[in-house]
């Protein structure tokens, strides 16, 4: 597959691969929005569904860094699919890919201005939610527009803010002994089993999606065969040891007695109450204005990966070359302009169609993102299984068979319990949940379509260029 490279040299690091994925993951948004509603679905046992999550994604891991150091171009699914399974399901899993990113832009972007026009009434200044999610959308694409470093360091000040006050209130909630003492009934791996442990798992895979987007930007990283590897490695560690910590703490600060009423009465402020009742009410305004950069280190991630998967299929001639262009930084140049426009356009129009932002536009556009994600990381994991046994090359049986086996059949589990529960996370019919997850069928279908039509055209150039020197 053919990725080109920028126009610039190779400049991140570790540590910069690392805020990109940290970036995607918005841990103090993920807290603090999808901690209680974890709780709520899933029971008390949500802090262990990240270590399962966690493990899952190291044993995915293990084969897509084997499949990423035999082509360290870029590309992400796109590339390593192809490698495995061939272009035409390739370019149609990079379709998929893309239309799960972007829709999750546009879900984060909504809900960014739902918060964001909040924050602002608490300040006695009305600006409509949709205003507000398209000045995110417009920032994140204007920023996305220069050199990497520079959004991976705005992104590292976010993220290191993010994660120090979330530190601060585990510290301090553990330190004290919580609302009834240090409880470890929350670690019972029999309590994953009293509720929906389907729901559960569906919120705590939620927060590492994104990660693979290490190797969109290998093309772009110093030394990609061990940045890649260290920064993949380490975005799933700290991800699930992390979240344990927190979710932890979340669960003693409530208190086993209070827990049920305290999910009951507000789910939604749950954990600003907790901080201000721990931490007081400086460090919970605090909190509330580090969820709103939380939300844009988000969109800007999301903004980087579907630009990159844009380029990355023009760049291969499935999609018009203006695609394919960069900027004088090395940027995806119409792609990244592209994708701002399309996120303001939805916002708009939901606005228009009276669309309920955090009601109706999250749920249809970032439940199809966890299922396309979810089914591309598994065919990923299939991918690895298939290319490796044409050469095993210096890989172990573990890391080519054992290892991507393991991940497919927990990714499949995942995706089922999410297909069969999603009624109860959606609130909707089968239809219409049927509706939101026909976006990702369509985008397979065009992109293998659209890759079968070229290679016919291609061979047909081919065969006439043969008969003319004939």
């Amino acid at each position: 597959m053919n990725i080109e490279h920028s126009k610039t040299k190779p400049s991140l690091g570790r540590g910069s691969l690392f805020f990109m994925v940290i970036a995607a993951a918005a841990p103090l948004t993920t807290m603090a929005a999808f901690a209680p509603l974890g709780f709520m679905l899933g029971g008390v046992a949500m802090p262990l569904g990240y270590i399962i999550a966690g493990i899952t994604y190291i044993f995915f891991a293990i084969g897509f860094l084997a499949l990423v150091r035999h082509n360290p171009r870029g590309g992400a699914f796109y590339t390593y699919i192809s490698m495995g399974l061939g272009k035409n399901i390739g370019v149609g899993s990079a379709l998929v890919a893309y239309v799960s990113y972007a829709l999750g832009q546009i879900g984060f972007c909504a809900a960014a201005g739902v918060f964001a026009h909040q924050a602002l009434l608490s300040l006695h200044i009305d600006i409509p939610w949709y205003m507000c999610a398209v000045t995110m959308a417009m920032l994140s694409g204007g920023l996305a527009y220069f050199r990497v470093e520079l959004n991976a360091l705005v992104m590292g000040i976010i993220i290191i803010a993010e994660i120090s006050i979330l530190v601060i209130f585990s510290w301090t909630v553990l330190q004290q002994g919580g609302a009834e003492g240090i409880s470890f009934t929350s670690l019972n791996p029999f309590k994953l089993f009293n509720s929906g442990i389907g729901t559960l798992l569906v919120v705590t895979f939620l927060v590492f999606i994104g990660f693979e987007q290490t190797a969109i930007y290998s093309a772009e990283a110093k030394d990609s065969k061990h940045t890649v590897s260290h920064a993949t490695y380490a975005a799933i560690l700290f991800l699930a040891v992390f979240y344990f910590i927190t979710s932890w703490s979340i669960y003693i600060a409530i208190g086993a007695n209070n827990f049920e009423k305290a999910l009951a009465s507000d789910p939604a402020n749950l954990v600003f109450n907790l901080a201000t009742q721990y931490l007081g009410s400086f460090f919970s305004s605090i909190m509330l204005i580090l969820v709103l950069t939380s939300f844009f280190a988000g969109i800007l991630a999301l903004q980087n990966a579907s630009a990159r998967y844009l380029r990355a299929i023009a760049v291969d001639h499935m999609l018009p070359k203006v695609f394919a262009s960069t900027n004088n930084y090395g940027m995806p140049k119409f792609a990244g302009i592209f994708q701002m426009i399309l996120v303001i356009l939805f916002i708009i129009l939901s606005y228009l169609f009276k669309i309920d932002p955090y009601a109706q536009l999250v749920i249809w556009t970032n439940t199809p993102t966890i299922i396309g994600i979810l089914i591309l990381q598994a065919i990923t994991s299939i991918s690895v299984i298939r290319y490796f046994m044409n050469d095993a090359g210096e890989t172990t049986l573990w890391q080519r068979f054992i290892a991507p086996s393991l991940a497919t059949v927990m990714l499949l589990s995942v995706v089922y319990l999410l297909l069969h529960d999603m009624p109860l996370l959606t609130g909707m019919s089968l239809y219409i949940n049927i509706l939101i997850t026909l976006p990702l069928i369509i985008a397979f279908i065009a992109g293998f379509i659209r890759s079968v039509f070229s290679k016919k055209i291609v061979r047909s150039k081919n065969l006439n260029s043969f008969k003319n020197r004939a």
